[in-house]
């Protein structure tokens, strides 16, 4: 088959390679759509994040070609997506049917080979825990997108939204553009995003944000305050991985400091989503003053990102900026690269 094989920054190759193994617990799955996360983008600019010679990606969909002998309820011809995190089948927690838990978590496109290929090998097989179904309604190109919009629905189930939360997305690359879309499905007061990139401002107005903020004109802090009559946000989601954006996340969140201590109820609220590329420094004082919460969130859940979609919730097709051949995969990466032109690029084997 042909795939992309990672040999460092910048260097990403289309070569013929061995077609994937199938495993007794595993299916092998033909690739027909596989997005660039941010998190390839990373070990493509920076070394030493992933080994050489392995094949990234991770957001994809797909046909099933081969099943093991011991996988039940999936068949050949089913058309799937499946988890980014991969689990052993054999731990602990495994034993416990809790695979969410794993000790021995593998990440596709990280740890094993992944999907910027013909064909993908999933080692444990376990529908609706690592391989899930796409309903008819969804085409093989939004399939691509539900990992990450597993995540952003992962991330608004965390807030514990109300109607009346003002909520501040900082970034708006697919990450930041599904929770956006997210938060509107399930209804909120008001929705501010910040951003850099022309293209992705434009898109995030027409997806329905009520204020629109970019970063490089203006200062998010103040016209966050003025945009709340200086009370701050509620919910402030940080997509961008980004020293500035992670401080400029602790300012903008709403602070109560007449809360006596015994009473205190966690008031807002910082996701710490975007995956960051340097350490970074930050003094927590805001945070410890307001008696914010921050709250990581990684990984998602398929099912109700998968209804979002059939239901026509969230639509994540205008996302999809460019879509390349996987023999033009060197492209693909250059184009994800440019935040002002980009939000997904797709790559067809």
């Amino acid at each position: 088959m042909k795939a992309a094989i990672y040999y460092g920054p910048g260097d990403i190759r289309v070569e013929n390679i061995s077609d994937p193994k199938l495993g007794a617990d595993g299916i092998v799955i033909q690739v027909k759509a596989s997005g660039i996360c941010g998190s390839d983008i990373h070990p493509y600019r920076v070394s030493g994040l992933i080994e050489p010679g392995l094949i990234m990606g991770h957001e994809f969909s797909g046909d099933v070609i081969e099943v093991g002998a011991n996988v039940a309820e999936i068949k050949n011809g089913d058309r799937v997506t499946a988890a980014s995190v991969q689990p052993c089948g054999q731990c602990h927690w495994c034993q416990k049917q809790q695979t969410h838990r794993c000790s021995n978590m593998k990440v596709l496109g990280v740890h094993i080979p992944g999907a910027f290929a013909e064909y993908i090998s999933i080692p444990l097989a376990l529908l609706n825990q690592t391989v899930f179904l796409l309903p008819d309604e969804i085409s093989y190109e939004d399939g691509a997108t539900i990992e990450p919009l597993s995540l952003a629905e992962h991330i608004v189930e965390r807030t514990e939204p109300t109607t009346e939360d003002t909520v501040v997305i900082l970034g708006m690359g697919m990450i930041g553009q599904c929770t956006l879309q997210t938060f509107r499905a399930v209804g909120v007061s008001k929705i501010i995003v910040t951003e850099v990139g022309k293209k992705r401002l434009e898109v995030a107005k027409a997806m329905g944000a009520d204020v629109v903020l970019d970063a490089a004109e203006e200062d998010p802090v103040q016209r966050v305050r003025e945009a709340t009559s200086g009370t701050g946000a509620d919910i402030v989601v940080e997509c961008a991985g980004m020293a500035i954006t992670f401080q400029q996340a602790t300012e903008m969140v709403r602070g109560s400091l007449q809360q006596a201590f015994e009473t205190v109820r966690p008031d807002g609220k910082i996701m710490l989503v975007g995956i960051y590329e340097q350490p970074t420094q930050w003094l927590p004082n805001s945070v410890i003053r307001k008696s914010a919460r921050m709250i990581g969130c990684y990984a998602g859940r398929f099912p109700p990102a998968i209804e979002l979609l059939k239901a026509g919730k969230v639509n994540t097709r205008p996302l999809v900026t460019h879509e390349y051949p996987l023999d033009k995969v060197s492209t693909a990466f250059e184009a994800q690269s440019k935040t002002d032109e980009s939000i997904k690029v797709l790559i067809k084997p």
